[in-house]
């Protein structure tokens, strides 16, 4: 029975809720009392719990980490993950990142196809099903996270208050199923700063925004002392051979550097530039800093531009799940402390204690710090799982195409699943993580047609 079509009815309020859900931001911020990640990622959070209960489900708020919206009965329980927290939204937009402007049939704002597009359209999933009559065997949730892009501890606070689901999958990837997701770390490396020996001094570095994203800007400041417009000058002739640096004025002895990159999403560095790296490199040119920064020197050596992690020690891969990636994500250096996180991610079949084992033997060997900041598991549903059989069932049902299994480098909220969930989906949009991120109406109504269909198909106890 296929019953995907019936959300198409529905295409005029989804957008308008699409469009009304981007223009909250809903960046990480300042924990508030009942707001663990913030105002903005709250006020998303309540507003899709509100848009529920104005639909007739039950809803819950469990403690400001995550919610849902729940139609049905029974004993066992199916889930789909959605999030509602966004990386920021940068710079280099040509409208407003919170604006939710259409321009030829896309939705474009911070958040659109990651994941506000498809959180609405699985919430109107259950509206349709809801509405068309039918009574599900299972209780079905759509579940709505807040701290999907920063470490998931939304979904570890849920599932610690609330039942794990007998199936379930998030779409937040691609189709048609990804059975298979890397293990990633995220590794802080630090050393404390020894006192400058020379003329010309590094006085801070900040570049980076989140662990999950290629740094798009790095900015630098530099001291120039006694033999200062000579140096100048130098640092001048080395800044015009590349394209990715801009020095800004003086402010006495001061000089500003700035680096500038492209963004892309952390589990794929090589499609991005890397300003932290440009910056690195960029200061390890000049002489004087060459010589008082081992940190940086061992930054550049070790990782440089590389994003699979050959002169660490740690690249690896397998022939399904693809390469070991790293990025180089973020950096803070200022007069006490140096420090730079990675978001490195294994292949399933490479065991993430032995990626620890050789960083922390090369960095230790280096008089460097290593601080494990955050690990998500890597994932592996097998394919004759009855939940891959159900997802398979759907989308074939609907689009006529044969279902592939496939291996990504990013983490989703299936890991959280325990073995029971997967990513199905989205795939649509473009930009996430991003300037002008969008979505397509079209495809992401066809998406609701896939998505509606999945949520039927779990919805009863095979027979």
């Amino acid at each position: 029975m296929i019953i995907g079509d019936s959300i198409r009815k529905y295409e005029r309020e989804i957008v308008h809720h699409i469009q009304e859900l981007i223009r909250i931001r809903s960046v990480a911020s300042e924990p508030l009392p009942g707001k663990p990640f913030g105002e903005g990622v709250d006020k998303a959070l309540s507003y899709m719990l509100e848009l529920g209960a104005s639909m007739g489900f039950a809803v819950k708020n469990v403690d400001g980490y995550a919610g849902h919206a729940e139609y049905g009965t029974g004993e066992e329980l199916t889930a789909v993950l959605v999030h509602l927290d966004t990386v920021p939204e940068g710079s280099g937009w040509s409208c407003g990142p919170f604006d939710a402007e259409i321009h030829e049939g896309k939705i474009y704002g911070r958040g659109a196809s990651d994941n506000k597009g498809p959180a609405v359209i699985a919430l109107f999933a259950l509206k349709a099903l809801k509405d068309s009559g039918i009574v599900p065997e299972r209780r079905i949730r759509i579940i709505f996270g807040t701290n999907e892009e920063n470490g998931m501890t939304d979904m570890d606070h849920y599932f610690a208050k609330e039942p794990l689901p007998d199936y379930g999958f998030t779409p937040d990837a691609c189709y048609p199923i990804i059975n298979a997701e890397k293990g990633a770390y995220v590794i802080k490396l630090k050393q404390s700063r020894k006192a400058a020996r020379h003329q010309t001094r590094l006085l801070t570095i900040a570049g980076g925004t989140a662990a999950n994203v290629v740094p798009e800007l790095c900015r630098a400041l530099l001291s120039l002392e006694e033999d200062g417009e000579a140096e100048l000058a130098r640092i001048r002739l080395l800044a015009e051979t590349n394209s990715q640096i801009e020095l800004g004025s003086m402010n006495g002895p001061v000089l500003e550097i700035m680096a500038a990159g492209k963004t892309a999403h952390g589990a794929s560095p090589s499609a991005g530039i890397n300003a932290v790296a440009h910056m690195v490199d960029f200061l390890m040119q000049i002489s004087d800093i060459s010589s008082d920064e081992d940190f940086l020197r061992f930054i550049q050596e070790a990782i440089g531009f590389e994003t699979f992690g050959e002169s660490l020690g740690i690249a690896c891969s397998d022939p399904v799940h693809g390469e070991l990636t790293l990025n180089l994500a973020k950096i803070r250096l200022d007069e006490r402390e140096a420090e730079v996180t990675l978001n490195i991610r294994h292949p399933v079949t490479i065991s993430g204690e032995d990626v620890l084992a050789k960083l922390r033997q090369r960095v230790g060997h280096a008089g460097i710090e290593m601080e494990v900041a955050g690990y998500n598991q890597a994932l592996f549903v097998a394919p004759d799982h009855p939940l891959i059989r159900m997802l398979s069932r759907a989308y074939e049902g609907v689009t006529g195409k044969p279902t592939e299994l496939l291996s990504i480098g990013g983490g989703t909220y299936a890991k959280k699943m325990q073995n029971r969930g997967v990513a199905f989906g989205a795939g649509v949009g473009g930009g996430a993580h991003q300037p002008d991120e969008f979505i397509p109406i079209a495809e992401m109504m066809d998406h609701g047609v896939i998505c509606l269909q999945a949520i039927f198909e779990l919805s009863y106890l095979e027979k």
